[in-house]
């Protein structure tokens, strides 16, 4: 079992030689594929590459849409050179400019689309920019990524041994990965090579995979959750992963690679389970599941999805597709994954639950917040000891999530500590658990709740902006979705205790801002019709 980045890409290597590692889209109906043997030798060229240009233990930056450069870029990084600094693909100019100053990047490996972002910035420390999509070197700064993979192979070929002779320990730093919180600016988390490989090791034990796997690979890779998982973990046990070029080909790429799994997020799983009951709509379910399944590739069998929690409707309906939808939880501070879920356990009582602690994580509850212990809790935030110190307790990181485990240590989560709002006699109410019976009403397409004015510390009034399913409604006039919403909403309060009643309705015409991730920012914008 490997305890470091460096050490997982030789045992990928001698386990699966030239198994099959990947497979993208080079052109509209052409499909690359590229052995383990091939991926392993492109990493170790680029790192050679790399540390020939001085940039030994530097903070090397990586800015792309998801592409197989961007892995390979990645792990050359991590697994001998220094330090990766993923960035946000979707920020702004601005923003990617801060992340790099604050991420002290003396490199930055990106694609064409951020050429000109990336020649305007003014970071003082960036010594070299490798465009993955340039054929050749501009000057001595810009480089070409072909030229510095053909770079490194000559100086692989002529003895020079840096990349494969570097030293790499288990607790140094291996990437800095920026948070997209909410609110505020983002924190820079340090993930040691302990904190990842052991995350690795622990979620795949405890979700069994086999090497026949083929995985799509869909959300953003600068996110934990699908870097560690989605990409590491896969290639950890040997699976071949499918490149989703964009979401926009989602359906196509599940028809042309037939994944048997793919990691997600409850936004996408909605939007699948929406073609489902379309298709049961119109022809029946007993036709529509012969037709979904084909349209999902006809292998699909397991969907791994994090981020927020599911209603259990879908579990149950992606169920009769014979599709397990298994739900996770976790931080890009755990790693991520702290608990997960084993199909074969969940039941009636538990499908609420996020699943168990994986192995080596311990989970308390401490004044209803979430704490976590492991080697899967990173080293802090980078250069924000401020910030490190309030979320940590000896060696217990402070979630900031509200939740609760059961008797067979199944974890529930009730919400965002932060989030919560004081109801008129003192009750805590937890916006996330009526926002997800909003959810359950069809002509509701996004909601936030949230703590209206109150009396002095008091949000006493529960209130809620919905943005409407406008394609379903959109024959009805605005007076009339009003009705509409309001009774689904005195439906949902019937449903509910007195103090978490919803009191105030607003109705939105345009969409909730929201961040990289697709999760509704809880700022002011966002509470107003608009």
């Amino acid at each position: 079992m490997s305890t470091n980045l460096k050490e997982l890409l030789s045992e990928i290597k001698g386990k699966y030689g030239e198994k099959t590692a990947f497979r993208y889209k080079t052109g509209k109906d052409s499909i690359k594929s590229v052995s383990y043997n091939e991926f392993v030798d492109q990493v170790e060229s680029l790192g050679t590459t790399l540390i020939s240009k001085g940039l030994k233990d530097k903070h090397i930056a990586v800015l792309s849409e998801n592409r197989y450069e961007w892995i390979v870029a990645y792990l050359a990084v991590a697994a001998g050179t220094g330090v990766v600094v993923p960035i946000d693909r979707d920020l702004p100019e601005e923003a990617i400019h801060y992340l790099l100053e604050q991420g002290d990047t003396c490199a930055v490996l990106y694609s064409e689309t951020y050429e000109e972002i990336i020649k305007s910035s003014k970071v003082s420390k960036i010594e070299y920019c490798v465009n993955f999509d340039k054929k050749t070197d501009e000057d001595g700064k810009y480089l070409s990524y072909e030229k510095a993979l053909d770079g490194g192979r000559q100086l692989l070929d002529s003895g020079d041994t840096a990349f494969a002779d570097a030293s790499v320990d288990t607790d140094n730093m291996a990437c800095i990965l920026f948070t997209s919180g909410t609110t505020g600016f983002s924190k820079g988390v340090m993930l040691t090579h302990k904190n990842i490989t052991s995350n690795i090791y622990a979620a795949t034990a405890f979700e069994q995979f086999r090497e026949d796997e083929v995985m799509l690979s869909v959300l953003p890779y600068h996110h934990a959750f699908e870097c560690t998982v989605g990409l590491l973990a896969s290639l950890a046990f040997g699976a071949t992963v499918c490149i989703n070029d964009s979401l926009k080909y989602f359906s196509k790429n599940l028809a042309l690679f037939k994944p048997t799994g793919m990691f997600s997020v409850p936004a996408l799983v909605n939007a699948m389970y929406k073609k489902m009951t379309d298709a049961e709509k119109k022809v029946g379910k007993l036709i529509a599941k012969v037709g979904v399944k084909k349209a999902f590739g006809g292998q699909l069998n397991r969907i791994f999805s994090g981020s927020a929690p599911l209603k259990p409707e879908l579990i149950e309906a992606f169920k009769r597709y014979g599709i397990m939808l298994c739900q996770g939880y976790g931080l890009t501070e755990t790693s991520p994954v702290v608990t997960a879920t084993q199909y074969d356990k969940l039941n009636d009582k538990n499908i609420n639950s996020v699943g168990q602690v994986i192995p080596g994580c311990e989970v308390k509850i401490v004044d209803d917040e979430i704490w976590v212990k492991g080697n899967n809790v990173m080293k802090g935030y980078y250069k924000n000891p401020e910030a490190t110190a309030e979320v940590f307790d000896g060696e217990w990181f402070k979630t900031g999530d509200l939740g609760y485990l059961d008797e067979y240590g199944f974890l529930y989560i009730n919400g965002r500590k932060k989030n919560v709002i004081i109801a008129s006699g003192g009750e805590n109410v937890y916006p996330e658990e009526i926002e997800q019976f909003l959810y359950g009403i069809p002509q509701i397409l996004d909601a936030m709740v949230y703590g209206g004015e109150g009396d002095g510390d008091v949000q006493s009034v529960v209130t809620a902006v919905i943005y409407p399913n406008y394609e379903m409604l959109e024959r009805k006039s605005d007076e009339e979705i009003k009705k509409i919403i309001d009774a689904a909403i005195q439906g949902v309060n019937q449903k509910l205790p007195l103090y978490k009643h919803i009191l105030v309705t607003k109705i939105r015409k345009t969409e909730f801002e929201k961040t990289t991730a697709r999760k509704i920012k809880r700022n002011h914008e966002n509470t107003l019709e608009k």
